[in-house]
């Protein structure tokens, strides 16, 4: 089953990310060694993705009084 990402951190900049294409998780492990080897200034580690956080939904531009719109 594809559970893992590649997550890098830069040696050089401190900047990190996940990759979003998931992997089998030996596919993963083999896939960063390789690039550990390729980019060395950037260490990649197989992880299994925390999902995103998810975010409120905007109440912007909402009015608050409903029966308000009675009253126009």
């Amino acid at each position: 089953m594809k559970t893992h990402a590649i997550h890098w951190r830069s040696t050089v900049s401190g900047s990190t990310g996940t990759g979003t294409k998931l992997f089998e998780k030996e596919e993963a492990e083999h896939l960063a060694a390789e690039l550990n080897e390729k980019y060395p200034d950037i260490d990649h580690e197989a992880v299994i993705p925390s999902p995103a956080p998810i975010e409120p939904a905007s109440t912007e531009g909402v009015d608050s009084d409903p029966g308000r719109a009675n009253n126009l």
